[in-house]
C-alpha cells in the first residue's frame, strides 16, 4: 500500500533532504580567501569530488578545480580538448548548460555574488559529475555518447512519436534550481519530466532522490498529472539496485536502448 503524503511526511521529508545536504558537503578554509569544497561524490574513477571557493578583491567569487578534472581525465586516456570531437562538443555543453569556463585547464564558474554561491555550488557539483561521466565512454566505444544519440533520436521523431520541450527548470524547497532535460507531454494535461543519466551509481540514486523530493511542491503546483523521470543508456545488471531504489520513490526509470520501453513510456496518445 502507497505511503499516503500527508503534511507530516512532507515534513519528514524536507527534513531528510536538508539533513542529507548539510552531510554531503563539508568546507575547509585553506587560505583567508580559499575554501575548499569536499563533496560526498565521486567521479567515473573513484576520485572524490572536490574544489576551491575563492574570494575575489570585488566582493565576488570564483568556483574552480584548479585544473585536476581535466588532468585526471587526460592520465586516464579520456581527450576532451580535440576539437570536433563529439567529447569536446558534449564537453562545452556542459560547461555552457552550468555557467562554466575553461581557463588554463581549469574549470571554474566566475564572478560569483555571495547571494548566489549556494546555487553556484550545487551546479557546479552537477557539472564537475556531467564531466567526469564523459570518462564511461572510452576509446572503445562506437554507439557514440549519450545525449548527442537521444537529442538526435527525438528531434527526428518529434511530433511524430514524441511531444516536448527541452532545458526545463524546477525550483526545489531548498531555492535551488534544477534542469530536465526534456519534459514529455503524451497528451494533453501530462507531464513527464525528465532527467538524463549515462550511468547509475549509488551516488545518483541518492542525488535523484533529493532532486525529487526537493521538488516535489514545484510539481504539484506547476505541472497537472505530472511524474520524475529518469532516461538511461542501458541498464546494466549492478545497476538493477539502483533502479529498484528509484521505482520504490515513484521514480520512473527508462531505459534508452530499449526504444518500445522508451516509446510506452514518453510516446503520444492517440
Amino acid at each position: 500500500m502507497a505511503t499516503i503524503i500527508d503534511n507530516t511526511v512532507l515534513a519528514k521529508i524536507k527534513s531528510s533532504w536538508n539533513q542529507w545536504i548539510k552531510n554531503s558537503v563539508e568546507f575547509c578554509a585553506i587560505s583567508e580567501n580559499d575554501i575548499q569544497v569536499i563533496t560526498s561524490f565521486t567521479d567515473y574513477f573513484d576520485d572524490g569530488i572536490l574544489f576551491d571557493i575563492i574570494s575575489k578583491p570585488n566582493g565576488t567569487f570564483v568556483l574552480t578545480d584548479k585544473g585536476y578534472t581535466l588532468w585526471n581525465m587526460e592520465v586516464n586516456g579520456i581527450d576532451l580538448t580535440k576539437k570536433g570531437s563529439t567529447r569536446y562538443k558534449l564537453f562545452h555543453w556542459y560547461l555552457k548548460s552550468f555557467n562554466g569556463t575553461v581557463s588554463n585547464n581549469h574549470i571554474q564558474t566566475d564572478d560569483i555574488k555571495l547571494s548566489n554561491l549556494s546555487q553556484a555550488i550545487s551546479d557546479f557539483t552537477q557539472l564537475l559529475l556531467r564531466v567526469s561521466d564523459l570518462g564511461i565512454t572510452n576509446r572503445a566505444n562506437t554507439k557514440g555518447i549519450f545525449f548527442d544519440d537521444a537529442k538526435k533520436y527525438f528531434e527526428r521523431e518529434k511530433n511524430t512519436q514524441f511531444y516536448f520541450t527541452t532545458n526545463n527548470i524546477a525550483l526545489g524547497r531548498s531555492n535551488q534550481h534544477y534542469k530536465f532535460e526534456y519534459n514529455f507531454t503524451p497528451k494533453l494535461g501530462t507531464n513527464k519530466l525528465t532527467k538524463l543519466y549515462n550511468t547509475l551509481s549509488k551516488n545518483t540514486m541518492e542525488a535523484i532522490i533529493g532532486i525529487s523530493s526537493d521538488t516535489t511542491d514545484y510539481f504539484n503546483e506547476n505541472y497537472s498529472n505530472s511524474s520524475f523521470n529518469i532516461l538511461v543508456n542501458g541498464i546494466a545488471d549492478n545497476s538493477m539496485q539502483y533502479v529498484s531504489g528509484l521505482r520504490e520513490h515513484d521514480i520512473n526509470v527508462i531505459d534508452f536502448q530499449d526504444k518500445n520501453d522508451v516509446i510506452k513510456s514518453f510516446g503520444n496518445v492517440s
